[in-house]
């Protein structure tokens, strides 16, 4: 039993891998990276949020969100500034160049989740979605129930 969940687990990370070199290799020729064009499609269809909100979508710590919204301004495809809301907040935009970067993204976007899908019917597919959720909230609530402080930091939640 052991050896099949470490086998399954080392596949996992295989799969995982191998997606994101896919998505980087894809990436490329827009000079951005998997993360990055996250983030991109992210705000694109979230306006007036944060680095905090990306944290949540992305499910990654406030410095790796800050980070990317940092290195993503740095690069022109962003723009921050202080929320009218809360002023402990700053709404991230796509500028003008983030918009023709996400217009290229869709124009090209890769057919990675059809081509890992390929062999499967749509029960499988199905199937795969859900054992894969199931995965994903069984090591979420372990994490919470291990560690009660995961949750959000005073002042890092989501806005309302």
């Amino acid at each position: 039993n052991m050896d099949v969940e470490s086998v399954l687990a080392r596949r996992i990370l295989q799969l995982a891998n191998q997606i994101l070199r896919n998505r980087n290799e894809d990436l490329k020729e827009l000079e951005i990276t998997a993360e990055q064009a996250d983030a991109l499609r992210f705000f694109q269809g979230h306006p007036g949020c944060s680095a905090v909100d990306l944290k949540a979508h992305l499910g990654i710590t406030h410095q790796a969100a800050r980070a990317i919204v940092e290195r993503m301004a740095a690069r022109g495809l962003v723009q921050t500034e202080v929320s009218k809301t809360d002023a402990r907040y700053r709404d991230v935009a796509l500028t003008p160049r983030g918009v023709e970067i996400f217009d290229a993204m869709q124009r090209n976007r890769t057919h990675l989740g059809s081509q890992m899908l390929n062999h499967m019917d749509a029960a499988d597919r199905e199937k795969f979605a859900a054992l894969l959720l199931q995965a994903l909230e069984n090591l979420n609530g372990a994490r919470s129930a291990a560690d009660p402080q995961s949750g959000a930091q005073e002042g890092e939640g989501p806005r309302q």
